[in-house]
């Protein structure tokens, strides 16, 4: 078993691409949706279905379920959206995050490879870290984002897995991988094993 490292490309964030209803600035970041009288501040994008992510202090006392639907089927959010809840971790020598996820169509599931890239990247877009990379937990998965410095690319790295397949589309990749526990399935193009 070794890394493996997935391209994920650059994160869309034009509103219309994404897409999210935003006209004051060129990026929908830190956004504020209101849901029941509540604020939320969500940073939407997209690496292929639209997301957004939202920061909060404790990521295990969030009803994900009722505020990720309000939030995913938001006006705001024309074709919906999945909704990553994020939560900065203390402690660590090294940037980390804990996620979770309400996925558009689905509810709550413990994880997807472009959950764990929104929840990177918006850390990294609203400077939650100064580094170019964080480590992403979530469920049972630890995974390390990178954006890389020279194209803005987005790298998923997780470690000790067996690459099962590689797809040979370039303009759909398909990338299989296990760590004997359990399986990944994600579209990203294979950077390395």
């Amino acid at each position: 078993m070794k890394n493996v490292t997935v391209s994920m490309g650059k994160p869309i964030t034009a509103p219309v691409l994404v897409p999210v209803e935003h006209k004051s600035t060129p990026i929908c970041i830190n956004d504020p949706f209101m849901v029941d009288g509540v604020c939320y501040k969500v940073t939407a994008m997209s690496f292929g279905t639209a997301h957004g992510a939202v920061f909060v202090e404790d990521v295990d006392s969030v009803d994900v379920a009722t505020v990720g639907e309000a939030l995913g089927t938001h006006k705001l959010f024309p074709q919906g959206a999945s909704i990553v809840f994020v939560q900065m971790a203390e402690g660590n020598p090294k940037p980390t995050i804990k996620a979770r996820v309400w996925q558009y169509g689905e509810g709550e599931v413990l994880f997807t490879p472009e959950s764990a890239c929104v929840a990177g990247t918006a850390a990294m877009m609203l400077q939650k870290t100064l580094f170019g990379e964080v480590e992403v937990s979530m469920g049972s998965h630890t995974l390390m984002v990178k954006k890389e410095r020279n194209d803005g690319e987005i790298l998923l790295e997780f470690g000790r897995y067996k690459l099962l397949k590689a797809g040979e589309n370039p303009e759909n990749p398909i990338v299989m991988a296990t760590s004997g526990e359990k399986d990944f399935f994600d579209y990203g193009m294979l950077i390395a094993v």
